[in-house]
């Protein structure tokens, strides 16, 4: 029962601390006053943190408000898929370069509103190998 096709309370990797205290997206975006950053972080559900230039950064591709592809080149080529819903303030935050980082929050729980942004899922491919 554990492996249900819909949103359960029994979601041990969900971190959705932040989101309940206030914070109303899985994203932390800069404030006015600091300068565009240099990089983004993306943190994943089980801890792991990956850092990406913005330099990097070639193409944003919105399928949907819940599939969001980053197109990064830099020493390889990489495709970050994000998975969730509500994700087109997302996109807009990333290629304004507004955004410090954006956090998975795995698998979707009753603990939110439907209508809150989620992202359930990051997957980083790499496409070429070292050279």
């Amino acid at each position: 029962m554990n492996k249900l096709p819909f949103p359960s309370n029994e979601n041990a990797h969900a971190n959705i601390t932040a989101i309940k205290a206030g914070d109303k997206s899985p994203w932390n975006r800069i404030n006015p006053s600091e300068p565009p950053p240099i990089m983004f972080q993306v943190q994943f559900c089980d801890g792991r943190v990956i850092s990406y230039a913005y330099c990097d950064l070639r193409e944003t591709r919105l399928r949907d408000a819940g599939f969001l592809q980053l197109c990064l080149l830099g020493m390889e080529k990489y495709h970050i898929n994000i998975t969730g819903r509500n994700l087109t303030e997302l996109a807009k935050l990333i290629g304004a370069g507004k955004l410090k980082s954006f956090t998975e929050l795995g698998p979707r729980t009753f603990e939110l509103p439907e209508s809150s942004p989620s992202i359930d899922k990051i997957t980083v491919e790499t496409l070429t190998g070292p050279a």
